[in-house]
Order: structure tokens, then C-alpha cells, then sequence
């Protein structure tokens, strides 16, 4: 199990790469011919400076650059515009802020993507490796215009970092000139931040109209059962790390739960995953013929561990009914042990010497898992994985691990 869970990890890059992922969309070419048919839909971090469209799923694919369209839009999710803007170029990063204000820029034409249509103002964003940043355009206006927002250190006194709202300034004035929002309303706008809810928030006044609430949510929540697999893993300068040893395999059920954030709702792929579960294992360790003929020594212990389990899920897959997907995070262990017993019989005195909680166990510890699996019609997951093995003590000379497989079903809530 834990080779196929390796190889399938590593082969992820090769078949994210390869996958597509075509929506019914459309393409506004050059000729203002409007293009029906499907764009390739995907997770962009940046605006994409071109797209990928089919006039049907089984006909040749075409690239479209900002030089070949004037617009494109894959239906219920984004649009996009072709502009010439003026783009910023001071940067965000407190360790790269400019010591006062920096108002460089360069022109160039991109596809701005449209937040938000209404009948006086448009909202658009345009993301690089800089920064985001959001472009207004008014009925009157022949280019959107950059709403500015900037953080720079003070000159000569590097330790103050000043914040420039100059967005808010140009928002007020362009509600002033329509006549737009309640006096409340305007007094807020004072503490807008340049965020896109509370900018779409404001535009959506400006066209006096209302947001209409996203078709799917970020947030899902899942919970299910499963097996585990334990195996305690003795290393260094004890008896249970000898050639010879026998150590038990413990079996035991999984609960779990969790909520899944989804960084593109619309598509899925890549998903944030906080999960916590119930683990229990009973461990042995035996070994006959410890130190002479005759003798033998035993350990045993009982472990039931909290785990909090941030991870990262990607859907190398992602069809409607079926997707196939990979995860890995940190598995944060709160551990609490019984039985832990030690015990040595002698063959000739026919003794057995016992000892209670002759080793101590860490009751915190880390872990990395990784998981493979796949979902069915959104709903049920089915996985396995793999836990690299983790120190459960503290000594120099020797150490137990704990070495885990799973695998699992969870039900996943939410509409998506």
C-alpha cells in the first residue's frame, strides 16, 4: 500500500498537467464574432493571458491570446474583458515596500476579469506576481481606470508603514456624482477595505442592485469510519529491536470528521482540508531468548490519540461523477497510553519480573500522512493512507515509532 500511495503522489505533477477541463463558455474574437462552445476552465492565480476553447468537445482545441479575443466567459463562473489599463507596479510585500510613495506603471493590454455589470459602474480585477488590484469603469469612462491602493515605508523612517487609500477617494466621488448611497453608507465607505466582497458590496449600491448569492458554496463538511492499522517500530538499544522480536499488528476502527474549504468552488480541485480523528491501538512486542537460553521479555501498551490533521487536497481527476485525488498535511498527535507494561522471564528461577510504565511515553507528537483516494457523485469518499512512522518517546539511545495505514469512508455535506 505504501508504494502505490508513494507512486501515485509523485505522479501527480505529470497528469495535473495533462488534464482539462472544458465548460460551455464562449469566445467575443477579434471580428466581434461570438464564438458558442467550451472553455477550458481552470484555476487561475493569476489572469490568464490566454484561453483554451473547442467549438465542440470533440473538435480541435483553439488558443486564444489577448491579441485574438475581446472577451471570453465560461457560463455561471467568470467573464472575462480585454483592456488597455494602466497597472501599478509598487509592491505589497513588507519586505519589498517602497520607501515613499511609488507611483510607477506600465500600460499594457490583458483580460480583466469581471466581478460585477450594472447600469453605471463595471467592476473588474487583474491579478499578476505582484499583486491584485480592481479597475472601475463608469458609462462615461473609455478605459477602466486602476482603484489605487498602496503600502509604502515612510521616508526616513523606515519602522512606519503607511497605508494610501486613494480607492476610497475615488469611489466617494463617483457616488457624489450619481447621487448614490445613504449618508450611513458614505460614512462607511471611510473604512472600506480594498477587498473584493466589500468593493462589490459598494458597486452593487453604486448600480443600486443587489449581489446575487454565489451557486455553490467554499465550505463542505464530512465525517465517516474506517480501519486502522497500527505497528509499533523499535529502534536503537532495546531488546524489542533485535533480530528475533515479534511485534503484534494492531487492527482498529476510524472515526473521523472535518470540513473541506474549497479554493474554486466551481471547479473543486484543489481543496484546504482540516480533519480530526479517533485513534486507538493495542501493541505487544515479544522476544524469546533475551540476553540467555531461557529468557524472554515483553512489552505492552495501549495508545488512544486525537489527531488534527491539516492537509492539502488536489483532484488529479475531476470529472462530475467521479473524482480521483491526493492529499498530505501534518498530523498533530494528542496521545493518552494504559497498560504500559514491561515484564522479563527467567527460565532458571522461573521468575518474571514486571514493571509498570517502565517507558515513557510522549503524549504530543507530529506525523506525515498521505492519502489517495476517490469520491463518488460528490458524495462518498473512499481512501487510503499512509502515515510515515513518528517517535512516541524521548530517550537518546533508543526510540518507538508508530507506523500507520488507514483506510476510509467518509460522507461529504454540502452542496457543490
Amino acid at each position: 500500500m505504501k508504494r502505490f500511495l508513494l507512486g501515485l503522489l509523485l505522479g501527480t505533477s505529470a497528469i495535473c498537467s495533462a488534464q482539462s477541463n472544458f465548460q460551455k463558455g464562449y469566445v467575443v474574437n477579434d471580428l466581434k464574432d461570438t464564438l458558442r462552445g467550451y472553455v477550458d476552465y481552470k484555476e487561475w492565480r493569476k489572469n490568464p493571458s490566454s484561453v483554451t476553447f473547442k467549438v465542440g468537445l470533440d473538435t480541435d482545441a483553439q488558443i486564444f491570446t489577448v491579441d485574438r479575443a475581446s472577451a471570453w466567459s465560461v457560463d455561471g463562473f467568470e467573464s472575462y474583458q480585454r483592456h488597455e489599463v494602466e497597472i501599478s507596479m509598487s509592491k505589497i510585500d513588507l519586505d519589498r515596500l517602497s520607501a515613499g510613495l511609488d507611483q510607477s506603471k506600465i500600460k499594457s493590454t490583458v483580460f480583466l476579469q469581471v466581478l460585477q455589470t450594472g447600469k453605471n459602474v463595471t467592476l473588474y480585477s487583474y491579478t499578476d506576481g505582484i499583486k491584485r488590484r480592481f479597475y472601475l469603469q463608469g458609462n462615461d469612462d473609455p478605459l477602466p481606470y486602476e482603484l489605487s491602493s498602496q503600502r509604502y515605508m515612510k521616508s526616513g523612517q523606515e519602522s512606519i508603514v503607511i497605508k494610501e487609500t486613494g480607492y476610497i477617494r475615488q469611489l466617494s466621488l463617483v457616488m457624489n456624482k450619481l447621487n448614490a448611497g445613504t449618508a450611513d453608507e458614505l460614512k462607511r465607505l471611510a473604512f472600506l477595505p480594498y477587498k473584493e466582497e466589500e468593493l462589490m458590496n459598494i458597486v452593487a449600491i453604486i448600480n443600486e442592485q443587489k449581489l446575487a448569492k454565489p451557486k455553490t458554496s467554499a465550505i463542505r463538511f464530512f465525517a465517516g469510519t474506517g480501519l486502522n492499522v497500527f505497528k509499533a517500530v523499535y529502534k536503537g538499544n532495546i531488546a524489542f529491536a533485535q533480530r528475533g522480536a515479534v511485534i503484534k499488528t494492531s487492527y482498529s476502527p476510524l472515526v473521523t470528521a472535518g470540513i473541506d474549504i474549497l479554493a474554486n468552488p466551481a471547479i473543486g480541485k484543489l481543496i484546504y482540508r482540516l480533519e480530526s480523528s479517533l485513534l486507538m491501538s493495542k501493541n505487544e512486542a515479544s522476544i524469546d531468548s533475551y540476553e540467555y537460553a531461557g529468557s524472554n521479555a515483553q512489552h505492552t501498551f495501549d495508545q488512544v490519540t486525537i489527531t488534527f490533521l491539516p492537509q492539502l487536497i488536489y483532484n488529479i481527476y475531476n470529472a462530475n461523477h467521479l473524482k480521483a485525488f491526493v492529499g498530505a498535511g501534518i498530523g498533530v498527535n494528542f496521545s493518552s497510553y494504559s497498560n504500559n507494561r514491561t515484564s522479563q522471564y527467567n527460565s532458571i528461577t522461573r521468575a518474571t519480573t514486571r514493571a509498570d510504565n517502565a517507558i515513557d511515553m510522549e503524549k504530543f507528537n507530529f506525523s506525515l500522512p498521505f492519502t489517495a483516494g476517490v469520491v463518488f457523485n460528490k458524495k462518498i469518499e473512499v481512501s487510503a493512507g499512509y502515515a510515515f512512522s513518528s517517535s512516541i518517546t524521548n530517550y537518546s539511545n533508543f526510540s518507538i515509532n508508530m507506523q500507520r495505514y488507514r483506510i476510509g469512508v467518509n460522507y461529504l455535506f454540502g452542496k457543490l
